[in-house]
């Protein structure tokens, strides 16, 4: 064995494996990618949030993940999770069904200062 080869049985030994969140089986995220107002770039420029932190939170089992429709836009939908970096953050998206797939367009992410207590004061 040499060292590449060693380097890669050792990342992957320590890379915990990726659960997927059952309820989010079959869901289609839609990303727009040019718009500075919202968006991967507006996610990134803005917040510093890729869209895979972003997908994190939305399609894998972090340590707590929750959802619930906007208060005054119910065609969205918040997510309130962690990266598999423990970045705590809120995610906000466009949630539509055509047929039986479910669409999320993320819209903004970002990491609340006041953490949890931002959740449940925003929602």
């Amino acid at each position: 064995m040499d060292d590449e080869d060693f380097l890669s049985y050792l990342d992957d030994y320590l890379e915990s494996p990726v659960e997927k969140n059952p309820e989010m089986e079959g869901v289609r995220i839609v990303w727009e990618r040019d718009s500075p107002n919202f968006g991967a770039r507006h996610i990134w420029e803005k917040h510093r949030i890729t869209e895979e932190e972003v997908e994190q939170v939305i399609l894998e089992v972090p340590p707590c993940v929750e959802a619930r429709r906007h208060p005054e836009h119910p065609h969205r939908t918040i997510f309130w999770g962690a990266t598999r970096n423990d970045r705590w953050m809120l995610v906000v998206c466009e949630d539509w069904r055509t047929g039986d797939i479910r669409y999320l367009r993320p819209i903004t992410a970002f990491e609340p200062e006041e953490g949890h207590d931002y959740w449940e004061e925003y929602t």
